[in-house]
């Protein structure tokens, strides 16, 4: 097959027609590579994805695929320059379809943009649980829809759309609808005075489940409004979340609702299917934490398949005793002091799980852990005498992590935290 016989097909199957003929997905495409070099500037410092990590049991994989550290292969300074170089030939890549993009080859800056999608999905998804995070979501969703799907425009705008609204899963609980989230932190509420706290949380609420459908309409003064209020939004998370999430949001929100806005109407026909599939998927992954009995917000199981946000103000109290042959016992206390440190049970089991198996004098490792939630008491939500000889189920609740509501022991009550 020639060359122009391959770019047509390439055309077809990405449905590059809609980029060569649209200014807006054009922007976008520049955004989403943006996007990624901003991943890639965190990830060529990330000790977490190296080989040495692995040896140290400093890594963390998915639940369903807790054998991950297997497929490492980078190593990092000191250890070793594979992953500089490989980031560096990312860097090369995404060089490259920039220049691509100033001299208008746009099949060229789309098709470069292709490497540096699988990589990031293969880490997010299978190599690494370490660096999930919204932003991160939301960023390769933008990718699938740039990068292969049909009606793009559509699908970007109701995909932005349709993050908010699922966002406020996480939301709907006395931490966002009382506010607690922030009226247990040390430092409050930034900027906004904290005597109206619940209004301010609330009001979130409203416009991502409400109010963002309004982003679609026609281009009046509701949809002028809610755009403004997200700009807004977007500018004030940075003061939490520094740049990630507002560098991969805020851009496309401004290409796509922003001066260039005009009206999509709903598309029809065979093609619409992928696209639909994955909105359906992204409602999947957000549905498993309610599909799994019990208070995700405290056992967090399923919580990171879908959004999480700020879904409560953690604190957590770790005590771990050792066991080893013809050693004294070796007891451990860890204390949590950050709001954004999810005490996630499963991260406890997995990090003790990789001692077990790569020192062969452990015997067990007893395990208690304390969890309160933005303010609530410290409930001990695992007390074990062997953590090593548990297994964790992916999909379905842990008998072993215990909640309020199922017996967990009342321990105490939390001082304020710090956010960060």
């Amino acid at each position: 097959m020639n060359l122009n016989k391959w770019r047509e097909r390439y055309d077809a199957w990405c449905s590059m027609a809609e980029i060569y003929k649209s200014g807006v997905l054009k922007a976008c495409l520049a955004s989403l590579l943006f996007s990624y070099f901003l991943t890639f500037n965190v990830w060529i410092h990330e000790f977490r994805f190296t080989v040495e990590a692995v040896q140290q049991g400093l890594h963390l994989c998915w639940p369903y695929a807790t054998n991950c550290g297997d497929w490492y292969f980078l190593s990092g300074l000191p250890f070793g320059y594979t992953t500089n170089i490989f980031y560096m030939v990312l860097f090369g890549l995404m060089g490259w379809s920039a220049w691509a993009m100033w001299n208008k080859q746009w099949r060229l800056a789309h098709a470069l943009i292709w490497p540096l999608f699988i990589w990031k999905v293969f880490t997010v998804f299978f190599l690494s649980m370490a660096q999930v995070g919204n932003y991160e979501y939301y960023h390769i969703v933008f990718s699938i829809i740039l990068l292969a799907l049909p009606h793009k425009v559509f699908f970007l705008k109701f995909s932005i759309v349709w993050f908010y609204f699922l966002s406020v899963a996480a939301k709907i609980h006395p931490t966002w609808t009382l506010g607690t989230y922030f009226s247990t932190l040390k430092t409050g509420l930034p900027i906004l005075p904290d005597v109206f706290m619940p209004v301010w949380t609330n009001l979130v609420i409203f416009m991502e489940m409400v109010a963002a459908w309004f982003l679609l309409g026609p281009k009046n003064l509701w949809q002028r409004l809610v755009f403004i209020f997200f700009v807004i939004f977007h500018f004030y998370s940075g003061v939490l979340v520094h740049y990630r999430y507002p560098a991969t949001v805020l851009p496309m929100l401004f290409v796509l609702f922003g001066p260039w806005y005009e009206h999509t109407k709903i598309p029809t026909g065979l093609k619409t299917i992928p696209g639909w599939l994955l909105i359906g998927l992204l409602g999947l992954g957000q549905s498993i934490s309610h599909f799994i009995p019990g208070d995700e917000k405290s056992t967090m199981e399923g919580n990171f398949y879908g959004l999480y946000m700020f879904e409560a103000n953690h604190q957590c109290v770790e005590d771990s005793i050792i066991y080893r042959t013809g050693e004294a016992p070796e007891p451990i206390r860890k204390e949590s002091f950050q709001a954004r440190n999810r005490c996630d049970a499963y991260r406890v089991w997995f990090k003790y799980q990789q001692q077990c198996k790569n020192d062969p004098s452990i015997e067990r490792i007893e395990v208690k852990f304390d969890h309160s939630i933005s303010g609530a008491p410290f409930y001990r939500t695992i007390d074990v005498p062997d953590i090593c000889a548990l297994e964790y189920k992916p999909f379905s609740h842990n008998d072993w992590i215990k909640t309020d509501k199922d017996g967990a022991e009342l321990i105490g009550y939390p001082m304020r935290n710090y956010y960060y």
